[in-house]
């Protein structure tokens, strides 16, 4: 994947032909919207399932805040883009990934931010209609803004490294915990989408005088309402409220007010990037994510697990990780080359591509849909002409059938 367009912002004078395959992608995240235009590269030979995804040559990429004074008016900024760089041939397709919970199955609530989302502002929000009219509803997909960089991270292990895998988890660890899986060339959907940020966890033992009793987003819609679980423990919000609740009982000034406020603002989960390695908070992010590994690999077998998002940019968490994977699974199975120099290192690792991650796993979306279209197109193709062929020869045959037919009709006159 090539990248010809500003990271930000409107590249502006790139000349596209009335003959070029253009793709759009709707990066929805937390606090940005990102999208971005892509030329589809012809692929030098058709290949089976993701390994078909060709190149793509990125022609533009504008990024705009999601915290505007109305969702609407994010989604309005989104496809005035859209619409302003619309190439003469119209989109090929368009892919979607965004932040959830939000319907994926083609019901009354696709497309749509859930009630349980934690962006109160944004629930019920429709975000695919919007973009679809933008773009002449041209074919779409839509994923979650998880399960489009574990598309990413599974594309490129396959294509560009040569792994053979068949399935691949991407983890991103910010103010909330979300997991995306891709299984068999698919990203997983259910009724839903994995939300495997809410697993229960084996929690350490606080070394203060008291035990963090979950955080103040997980009490109101949350699984187990936030208490041992995933994201209740490493979540941005959940390590400040920990880190504050921790001072104020050092300090005896009984400020119990002092972590929700790290739910309400982000100056207060900044003072994250100040804590020391060797703080206890970090040795709780390691212990809830571990066990989230040890989830992912005894109920899906999965052969890779990328971690990212901000918290994950601590990284002596990647080595405090993957040990606890091995004590906690107390040699119950034999992890791939877990025994040997580097093998975990590969198995649980960080992003190949940094924070783009979301934006490449969404124009791959883009790229796959066109590609199935056409595809479709092509086999429908195949089928008229075949059916021609096989119009072609009844008729020849009947011709045939009927020339011998009166060929034998004039001889028996003849005797």
């Amino acid at each position: 994947m090539t990248n010809d367009g500003d990271s930000d912002g409107d590249s502006g004078g790139r000349e596209v032909n009335e003959e070029d395959v253009i793709v759009a992608a709707v990066e929805g995240g937390g606090t940005t919207f990102v999208v971005s235009l892509a030329k589809v590269v012809p692929p030098s030979e058709s290949k089976a399932g993701c390994e078909r995804l060709t190149d793509l040559q990125v022609l533009e990429t504008h990024t705009i805040s999601s915290e505007l004074e109305t969702p609407q008016h994010t989604l309005d900024e989104v496809a005035n883009f859209l619409m302003a760089h619309k190439p003469p041939q119209q989109y090929a397709a368009l892919g979607i990934a965004c932040f959830g919970p939000i319907g994926l199955n083609k019901s009354k609530d696709y497309g749509c931010i859930l009630a349980s989302s934690p962006k109160k502002a944004w629930r019920g929000v429709d975000i695919v209609t919007p973009l679809l009219e933008a773009c002449g509803n041209c074919p779409h997909a839509l994923e979650t803004d998880v399960n489009a960089p574990a598309l990413a991270e599974y594309w490129v292990a396959r294509t560009k490294k040569g792994e053979q895998i068949s399935s691949a988890a991407y983890v991103t660890v910010g103010t909330g915990v979300g997991v995306g899986l891709v299984v068999n060339d698919k990203p997983v959907h259910g009724f839903l989408h994995p939300e495997g940020g809410h697993v229960c966890i084996q929690p350490l033992q606080s070394n203060g005088s008291q035990d963090h009793e979950g955080y103040s987003w997980g009490t109101e819609r949350s699984p187990y309402k936030g208490v041992n679980t995933v994201e209740g423990v490493t979540s941005s919000v959940a390590l400040t409220e920990r880190l504050l609740k921790a001072r104020a009982l050092t300090n005896s000034d009984g400020d119990a007010a002092a972590a929700a406020a790290a739910a309400d603002g982000s100056n207060e989960r900044d003072a994250l990037k100040d804590v020391p390695d060797d703080h206890e908070v970090w040795d709780h992010s390691a212990n809830a994510l571990a066990n989230l590994c040890v989830t992912l690999i005894l109920i899906t077998s999965v052969e890779r697990i990328v971690l990212g998002g901000g918290v994950m940019k601590r990284s002596i968490l990647f080595p405090q990780i993957r040990r606890r994977v091995l004590t906690l699974l107390n040699n119950y199975l034999e992890l791939p080359h877990h025994d040997q120099e580097n093998g975990m290192d590969q198995f649980i690792t960080g992003s190949t591509w940094g924070d783009r991650g979301g934006l490449v796993g969404t124009l791959l979306l883009a790229q796959s849909v066109y590609l199935a279209k056409k595809e479709k197109e092509n086999a429908v193709t195949a089928t008229k002409s075949d059916d021609s062929a096989f119009t072609m020869g009844v008729v020849h045959g009947i011709i045939l059938g009927a020339g011998l037919a009166l060929a034998a009709l004039t001889l028996v006159r003849k005797r």
